[in-house]
Order: structure tokens, then sequence, then C-alpha cells
């Protein structure tokens, strides 16, 4: 069963929680992403009992955030492997997990990144994050086709890490779960369609056919 889980990219605190409410009958998941600045900073994770969340650090400095992040106790943290203190962040993400930490890592890629680039990270994360679209931070984005291919020579490479993919187009999900996908991130295309629920499960739909 591929999963799909919803995304939200609040610009404040408060339009997160809005887009939380938004989704509470939607899924039960669900990925926060955190760009320019931590909107969570000096705040309670809202609707904690009702979601499990994954948070995707977009900051400029994620190492210096984890603490922070990681007291809001999510199920998944993604680095990714673009920014320039993304070893220090994953290093220090693995320090703090041999103190119990229950968060799983991972570690994400450009689409028109190269497999190799997860060399240098080799024991820093427990899955990868392909994005669909080439800029960082944003949605509604055109799709890149180069995004299959990758997760195609991921797979090949890497056939026992979990796959997913953030950010794609309606109609190929299908083809990313024929590459290795098994999960789908969505922001836009759920959180702002006029029936969330129905747009998740049409996804859904596209997703496991075949599978």
């Amino acid at each position: 069963m591929i999963k799909i889980i919803p995304a939200i990219l609040p610009k404040t605190f408060d339009e997160l929680v809005s887009g939380l409410e938004r989704l509470s009958s939607v899924s039960n998941e669900i990925q926060i992403d955190l760009v320019g600045r931590n909107v969570l900073k000096d705040q309670e994770m809202p609707h904690w009992q009702e979601f499990e969340f994954e948070i995707d650090v977009m900051l400029p400095e994620p190492h210096t955030e984890l603490d922070s992040i990681l007291a809001l106790g999510p199920s998944r943290i993604v680095i990714h492997a673009a920014n320039q203190h993304a070893k220090e962040a994953l290093t220090q993400l693995q320090s703090m997990r041999d103190g119990n930490y229950p968060t799983l890592v991972g570690i994400a890629l450009l689409p028109t990144a190269e497999p190799e680039v997860l060399d240098e990270y080799a024991g820093l994360y427990d899955f990868i994050q392909v994005m669909g679209i080439d800029e960082v931070g944003a949605q509604g984005r055109p799709f890149n086709p180069k995004a299959i291919e990758l997760v195609s020579r991921l797979r090949a490479l890497h056939p026992q890490v979990l796959i997913q993919v953030d950010g794609h187009a309606a109609g190929n999900e299908k083809e990313l779960v024929a590459a290795g996908a098994e999960r789908l991130v969505i922001g836009s295309a759920i959180l702002n369609a006029d029936n969330p629920k129905a747009a998740l499960h049409e996804a859904l739909a596209r997703a496991n056919a075949g599978v």
C-alpha cells in the first residue's frame, strides 16, 4: 500500500494551525515544511494528539534548530543534502538518537542530484526523500520528470531503503511508484483542493493502481 502524506508549508504559526484544522479529517499523517524561519519555535505542536508529524527542515541553519524541533516529538525529520550544514545536522541527529529519540531521519535530494551524493552521508539517514520540483521550499511548481529517473536509480542502488517523493504532478503517481517510491508527499494539491479528502483518495487510487 503506497502512502500519500499531505504537506503544509506555513508562513506563520496561525497558518499552520488553520492548515491542520483543514486536514483534521483527511489524514492522520502530515508533513510540515519549515522554510525561511522556524514558525514552531517556542510553540507547542498544535493538534499533536491528532496527527503523526514529519518535519521537513528547509531552514538556512538546520543544525541550530534540532533541539527545539525534536522536542515537539515528530515521527520523522528530513534534512536537505543541498544545505551547506546538512552533514553537521545529520551527525547531530544521530548523536541525539543515541539518547533514545525515536525519530526517523531522512535525507532529501534535488531531482537533478546524482545518487552518489549519498555516499558522504552513509549511516546518517533512515530514508530518502526525492524532491519532485527544483525550487526547495515552494509548492505548486512544475514537476521535474528527472525525479522519476532518480528514484529508479536510487532504488537499484538502495533496494532496502524507503524512498518518498515530495512534490509531483497529479497523474504521475503510478510512474513514481513503478520507479520505486513508497510514499508520496503532496502539498497544495490536497490542502487547497475544494475537497481535500477527495483529492487525497484520488491520489491514493492513482498511486496504488497496479500495486
